[in-house]
């Protein structure tokens, strides 16, 4: 079982580095995407054009976004991407990523039906092996 793709969401190099390992490492997906913040990712799920070298768009299952970067947070990408014709019609998982959540952001999050679940960073093995395959699994 293998994801068509993976869209990981982050201003931190570093950390979507650390998580395109981790993900590798498991052979989860065909394919990771990058984008360096929530305008990035809405462009990326919107013009499906080329994006960040990737030559082909290919819609992502799961969406892994950091709640805060500059130019969009993770919180304004979740807002105006659940309104779109592609999230209504493909309904990817959103994770949201946070090293430090204050408890107004976790009730925001909690509200939120259309994101699947809060994670803190980083990403571990065990832990994507049991949200991302359990879950796909389980469904």
């Amino acid at each position: 079982m293998k994801f068509n793709n993976i869209l990981l969401v982050d201003d931190d190099e570093s950390t979507n580095r650390f998580h395109q390992i981790v993900i590798n490492r498991l052979e989860i997906t065909n394919k990771i995407t990058f984008a360096r913040n929530g305008k990035k990712a809405l462009d990326y799920l919107l013009s499906k054009e080329e994006f960040a070298g990737n030559k082909e768009f290919v819609q992502p299952e799961f969406i892994i976004i950091d709640l805060n970067m500059p130019v969009m947070s993770g919180f304004r990408f979740v807002e105006l991407y659940i309104e779109t014709e592609n999230f209504k019609k493909h309904k990817p998982k959103i994770i949201v990523l946070s090293t430090s959540l204050i408890p107004e952001e976790k009730e925001k999050i909690e509200a939120n039906k259309d994101i699947f679940m809060f994670l803190n960073k980083p990403l571990t093995k065990d832990v994507i092996v049991s949200v991302l395959v359990g879950n796909y699994i389980e469904n």
